[in-house]
């Protein structure tokens, strides 16, 4: 039985978490803290993160750990209290944000993974982003973030002869930025090396070069990389005026 006034989709999908890193740019927060149990309002950035899992369905999740990774262990321990599965990969050496998924495999049910940066805070709808990657039959899709730069000077645009062909007076160009969320199918697991230092952007290269279907899913919801101190103050701010987090 499904509880939809719980929950706002079930989507086959095992998620995998990455939370080994150091968190450097943060210290001293982070001297005796890993990065992903840092508490942005009442909870840790991660239980931020594995909540908003559960309100799709997603049950079965893997957290790769290194830093200071017992206090993970420690704090949700087998998912049973939250009422999902979580289980644990250590990284013995640095593997990446995706290097780690070839020694969890076997906990892996789905034929579609969700894989996530621990240090994001965001209200992404996973749902939409499931539903873009299957009804576009992709292999792959990465959550893009819009940011816009902005020119305070007229841009020139020419020709190879150097004849203008137009002029732009001070405009804002959109770029898109990797938001660290990605679908993609399990059986691409097969392609990463295994106990070898590989990032998920390496993957999308690796399947760039096969001619395989790799997308860009546009977010319109709020996301905030957690990276830096001004990042980790604005956090704090942003959680009191998001309905999401309440």
């Amino acid at each position: 039985v499904i509880n939809f006034n719980k929950l706002i989709s079930y989507l086959p999908l095992t998620a995998f978490i990455v939370a080994g890193g150091k968190g450097h740019r943060l210290r001293p927060l982070t001297l005796n803290t890993p990065k992903p149990m840092l508490k942005v309002g009442e909870k840790p950035i991660l239980e931020h993160n594995i909540d908003s899992l559960i309100k799709y369905g997603i049950k079965n999740i893997n957290i790769s750990i290194k830093y200071l990774g017992h206090q993970i262990e420690e704090y949700f321990g087998n998912g049973s209290a939250k009422g999902i599965n979580i289980s644990y990969t250590n990284e013995d050496l640095p593997l990446g944000t995706i290097g780690s998924i070839t020694n969890c495999e076997s906990f892996i049910n789905d034929e579609d993974i969700l894989l996530i940066n621990s240090d994001l805070l965001t209200t992404i709808n996973y749902e939409k982003m499931y539903l873009f990657f299957k009804d576009n039959e992709a292999d792959l899709v990465v959550g893009g973030v819009p940011y816009k730069v902005n020119v305070p000077y007229g841009v020139l645009e020419s020709d190879n002869n150097n004849n203008i062909v137009s002029l732009t007076e001070k405009p804002t160009y959109t770029y898109f930025s990797n938001a660290g969320i990605y679908i993609f199918k399990k059986k691409f697991i097969d392609l990463i090396p295994s106990n070898t230092h590989y990032n998920a952007t390496d993957l999308i290269d690796k399947l760039l070069s096969l001619n395989l279907k790799v997308m860009k899913y546009e977010m319109t919801e709020y996301w905030l990389d957690i990276g830096k101190k001004d990042d980790f103050d604005k956090a704090q701010i942003d959680i009191k005026n998001l309905e999401y987090f309440k």
